[in-house]
């Protein structure tokens, strides 16, 4: 699976474009879990989910010493589940934040033909370029911002 960067329209979070490559197999263990897009009161957030394309959960996150990412990166475990009715493809945005719960910067996931139903798995981490409002070591959390499907 390869990591993409796209530039979302004015509506929607804006991204660095660009491509990442080395999503890997994830762990299972405890950590933080996050499942729709961030922000807005109760009535939005109920809204998002239910018209949300897709749920992603965040199964660990933390420093670690990785194959891909290297000796001591923030690495997240992560999982997307295409809640819909047809086959798609899903981006998902990521917000690292610091101890004060500040976005230092972001980076996403993507998920590309995956059936009703079914979930994809898989590892990311920053690279120092997407850290732009801080140290890379400073990373406290993670959060989901936002999930999009495209459809093909």
């Amino acid at each position: 699976m390869s990591k993409v960067r796209l530039a979302v329209g004015a509506a929607a979070v804006v991204l660095a474009a660009g491509v990442l490559a080395g999503c890997g197999g994830s762990d299972s263990g405890a950590g933080e879990t996050s499942s729709k897009p961030a922000g807005g009161d109760k009535t939005a957030s109920a809204e998002a989910k239910a018209s949300a394309p897709a749920e992603v959960k965040i199964v660990k996150s933390g420093y670690e010493d990785h194959d891909t990412w290297g000796e001591n990166a923030y690495v997240v475990h992560w999982e997307l589940t295409n809640t819909g009715g047809k086959e798609g493809n899903f981006f998902a945005s990521l917000d690292f934040l610091d101890a004060d719960g500040d976005v230092m910067g972001s980076t996403g996931i993507s998920a590309d033909k995956l059936g009703p139903g079914k979930t994809a798995k898989g590892n990311t981490a920053p690279l120092d370029v997407e850290i732009d409002k801080g140290d890379i070591n400073a990373i406290k959390g993670v959060r989901v911002s936002d999930i999009e499907r495209m459809d093909f």
